[in-house]
């Protein structure tokens, strides 16, 4: 697209308010709002409370600076979305230093109007809730959080000429037929997002990101997408969830080395409490006890409410011998009421095979 001679302009993101909002610890949790465009972070709002009602008053602003001669262009605003993070801030508890937060989910705002002449627009935005979320629904009916969210700028960056001189290129994708079975939801629902790589004259490709569909399925046809979609993506921050799916995929399929390798690039540059999860279980089943140990040290450290990350911590502690820690963890694993049957019938098989790890023994 041609470049707007001129000089840059400030454009403005405000989050006004949030609905439908809780949090892991009760219905009126502390909340605040990360903005990022570009894989800069643009602010932190303030802490502010959840109503009871769910709602919560951020009137957050954060801004950056457009400017084609050098800096944010066009074509970063046609393919980059403004990432708005919702994180629950912990209460303190007794002797804790650090203050302790959860992510609650995230929201994407597209950009696209300002490259169609709009100086302003205003958007409510989904909410999509990270796995183990409280934010998660437990069918369609129920409403979906979101947030309501300003864009403005001084003046539009195009004029009508420029506009209508221009070669943006703009793609829906609304419906797909004939899909394959791992396309067909059988369970809860799960976001997904669609990669096509788009031929361009500059120096590099981009690709074209189709987000939040619904997706449920492991099967090989699943696999090949994510398996394109990363493969021509440069900086895995930008397709964490993708790295998430496929190395689940690779767990599910029992392709152990695979899932590691997923998951150790999804840790070096878009690191999580689940990222380092899937690392630990991959590192566990390949029976490489230490890796798999550390790894779930880190996602711990991120997220000490995950049932899934103490159930794999008491599995690790009951192989190598540790009976006070694989207890402690099994504890944890109860208390934070672990859904995954089969991984809990698993605990129980070792700890009857080892003897210990169970305090009712």
């Amino acid at each position: 697209m041609e470049q707007v001679p001129s000089t840059g302009r400030l454009v403005q993101i405000t989050v006004t308010e949030g609905y439908d909002l809780k949090g892991f610890k009760g219905d009126t949790p502390v909340t605040f709002i990360r903005a990022e465009f570009n894989q800069v972070v643009l602010g932190d709002s303030a802490k502010i409370t959840v109503s009871p009602e769910g709602t919560a008053k951020y009137n957050f602003t954060s801004s950056f600076e457009f400017n084609p001669e050098g800096g944010i262009t066009l074509d970063d605003l046609a393919h980059k979305p403004v990432f708005l993070t919702v994180t629950e801030v912990l209460p303190k508890e007794k002797k804790q230093k650090e203050e302790k937060t959860l992510i609650l989910g995230q929201a994407v705002v597209d950009l696209l109007p300002l490259l169609e002449g709009q100086s302003s627009f205003q958007t409510a935005v989904p909410l999509h809730p990270v796995q183990g979320s409280p934010l998660e629904t437990p069918s369609s009916s129920v409403k979906q959080c979101s947030l309501e969210v300003k864009v403005l700028v001084a003046e539009p960056l195009l004029t009508t000429a420029q506009i209508s001189e221009g070669n943006l290129l703009k793609v829906t994708l609304e419906a797909a037929y004939s899909v394959p079975e791992s396309f067909i939801p059988t369970g809860p629902g799960q976001n997904y997002m669609v990669g096509l790589q788009v031929p361009s004259v500059g120096e590099k490709d981009y690709p074209i990101l189709f987000k939040n569909g619904t997706l449920n399925g492991n099967h090989a046809e699943a696999k090949a997408c994510y398996e394109r979609t990363i493969s021509f993506v440069v900086d895995a921050s930008e397709m964490h969830f993708i790295f998430l799916r496929l190395g689940l995929i690779y767990l599910e399929e029992k392709e152990y080395e695979k899932a590691k390798k997923t998951y150790m690039q999804a840790c070096k540059r878009s690191p999580s409490c689940l990222t380092w999860l899937g690392l630990g279980i991959a590192c566990y089943r390949l029976d490489e006890l230490t890796e798999a140990e550390d790894a779930l040290s880190e996602a711990n450290a991120l997220n000490n409410y995950n049932a899934e990350v103490w159930a794999y911590l008491a599995l690790v502690c009951l192989k190598v011998g540790r009976q006070l820690e694989a207890e402690q963890a099994y504890k944890y694993t109860k208390k934070l009421k672990l859904k995954d049957e089969a991984l809990l019938a698993e605990i129980h098989t070792v700890q009857e095979t080892v003897g210990f790890g169970n305090p009712s023994f």
